[in-house]
């Protein structure tokens, strides 16, 4: 959420400045006459608006922009010292009760809830519809499905579709009659009953091809057309699907911006997998595949039938197999514990229903950010085996952070995640700080020039392929950070590393141990002195480059600068 912060004295700026962890949470110090006039700049331009201020203020700073619950942005109260948080409008579809109890969870507070159903611990269908992001039909009934929520403690629900989505709350039981349920959860057309409410889940999934330079104009025109012969709301849709070819196509990338769904690339070996018994395309002809729209659909469920084709765009439509709003994250969490997690970090473990990881890295997190979520432990040599589950349940619908250690795109999990999920959920990296950003800053400054980045570990390729980097990283002259130090044939190893930096002019060793992590240490030795008995797994070995030099207890790179010039030319002359 695109959140802005309001703060009105220096009390409340440093409560505000504890809330804004994120780039999407900005803080606005409001200057004294300006109120009003900053409120109606933010209100279009906002998601939510969180006041450090009393609940008077906010209220008529806001009640003259206040139109629609469904539009209008989240309206949140922080009293200036932090210790109460009140979510005003936009409790439930502007999702202001769960950002409340997020930036609760910042400061260490309470929420006070005046819902009612919040309050009894219930979750109203508008409350599962900001959640899942679904849109909700038949707001008039809504007060009254509420009130009936409330006074029996329960709801009938009915659906037209298998379970495509996450199991609803205890709360929620199913019924086989449409009139007697009072939610309906349909991605198809038609009206539902007086003092009923219709959720539309994001269940179905379009598989598109082009012609190059086909305007989104065009594309929306042919996908609502297709939706419009299956009787399917365009609400429903939670992505669309394309070949890998056509992937950077802009009016394929401009049309899912438009409708707020992921544009994914299905690759060839999924596609060929599903065999040829679609409608024959120009993708057979010019790629050597099955088609585009509907083998890219079918890849993600059950096919509803034939593509719709007009001026030179295709999309055929899919019920989902998986449960729709699953994603995965692959989360560097640096080196040591969360003092090391970026902001980006933070936030896509705050969102988590679940985190998977192997147990050191869980066990270094803050236990009070893995509450209310699944936290599934694995022990070294299970890579595959968390990346599968991580997967599986971000399958299920779930929001899904799968740990690594540092960053996750060097020496991690980010390559292996990816290949597997893709085609069958959306995944991302989120980058983290290295063991070597921690281990640099400990000696002092030594790769302002540069840094070579090798693992030592053999299990996963050859030792001749680490040989052969380890030769190019020493002739570099740039300072080298190993990783990885394998207990197997350690010796002969270090004896190697030994013999190839020598070599090159190398002399010196800066052993840093558990970088980032309590306890950290740093032993700096003679490169001859390397040998398996000073080094482990949670070892990362520092060799310093050419234009690295020691100015007291601290190794310095030296970048060129006019006065490290002329410092060297007088060390010279001297």
């Amino acid at each position: 959420m695109k959140t802005a912060i309001l703060c009105f004295s220096a009390p409340g700026e440093r409560t505000a400045r504890k809330l804004a962890l994120t780039t999407d949470e900005t803080v606005v110090r409001v200057a004294p006459g300006s109120l009003s006039k900053t409120v109606s700049k933010l209100w279009g331009e906002s998601d939510a608006l969180v006041f450090l201020s009393s609940l008077g203020i906010a209220v008529r700073a806001s009640a003259p922009h206040l139109r629609d619950k469904a539009e209008d942005p989240a309206v949140i109260v922080v009293t200036e010292d932090g210790g109460m948080i009140l979510p005003v409008t936009g409790c439930h579809l502007g999702g202001g009760r769960d950002l409340a109890e997020l930036l609760a969870k910042r400061l260490g507070t309470e929420v006070l809830l005046t819902t009612s159903s919040d309050r009894a611990g219930l979750a109203a269908p508008d409350l599962l519809a900001s959640r899942r992001n679904w849109t909700l039909l038949g707001r008039d009934s809504l007060p009254s499905v509420n009130r009936r929520l409330l006074e029996q403690g329960c709801l009938l629900w009915w659906s037209d579709i298998p379970d495509s989505f996450p199991p609803l709350p205890d709360e929620y039981s199913r019924t086989d009659f449409r009139d007697a349920a009072a939610v309906i959860i349909s991605p198809h057309r038609f009206s539902q009953a007086p003092g009923q409410v219709r959720l539309i889940p994001r269940c179905i999934a379009a598989g598109m091809g082009c012609r190059k330079g086909i305007p989104p104009e065009t594309l929306r025109t042919v996908l609502f057309r297709a939706l419009e012969e299956q009787d399917l709301l365009p609400e429903s849709l939670a992505e669309i699907r394309t070949i890998p070819e056509k992937q950077d196509e802009p009016g394929l990338r401009a049309l899912a911006a438009e409708l707020g769904v992921p544009l994914c690339c299905v690759d060839r070996e999924t596609l060929l997998s599903l065999g040829s018994d679609f409608t024959p395309s120009a993708a057979s002809r010019h790629f050597g595949l099955p088609g585009a729209a509907e083998p890219c659909a079918a890849s993600a469920g059950t096919l509803l039938g034939p593509r719709i084709s007009q001026d030179g765009a295709t999309a055929a439509l899919a019920l989902l197999s998986r449960h729709a709003g699953g994603k995965l994250s692959i989360l560097g969490t640096g080196p040591g514990n969360g003092d090391y997690l970026t902001l980006q970090g933070r936030r896509v473990l705050e969102e988590a229903d679940a985190v998977i990881g192997y147990r050191f890295y869980v066990e270094l997190l803050p236990p009070e950010w893995l509450e209310g979520k699944t936290v599934e432990s694995y022990v070294m040599g299970e890579e595959e085996k968390r990346v599968d589950r991580a997967i599986f349940l971000a399958e299920q619908g779930n929001k899904v952070v799968l740990l690594s250690g540092g960053d996750p795109v060097l020496f991690g999990l980010a390559g292996l995640a990816l290949r597997k999920a893709r085609g069958r959920v959306p995944a991302e990296p989120v980058p983290g700080i290295t063991a070597a950003q921690a281990a640099g800053i400990m000696v002092g400054a030594p790769y302002v020039n540069g840094l070579v980045l090798l693992s030592l570990s053999d299990y996963l390729q050859p030792w001749k392929n680490v040989r052969r980097a380890l030769e190019g990283a020493a002739l570099s002259g740039l300072t080298a950070a190993l990783y990885n130090p394998v207990k197997r044939g350690l010796g002969e190893k270090l004896a190697e590393v030994r013999t190839i930096f020598s070599s090159r002019g190398y002399s010196v060793a800066c052993l840093v141990r558990d970088a980032g992590r309590p306890g950290a240490s740093v032993l700096r030795i003679p490169l001859s002195e390397l040998d398996a008995g000073r080094v482990d797994m949670r070892t990362l070995i520092l060799l310093p480059g050419s234009s690295v030099e020691q100015e007291g207890n601290v190794l310095i790179d030296r970048r060129g600068y006019r006065t490290e010039r002329a410092d060297r030319e007088g060390c010279r002359k001297t």
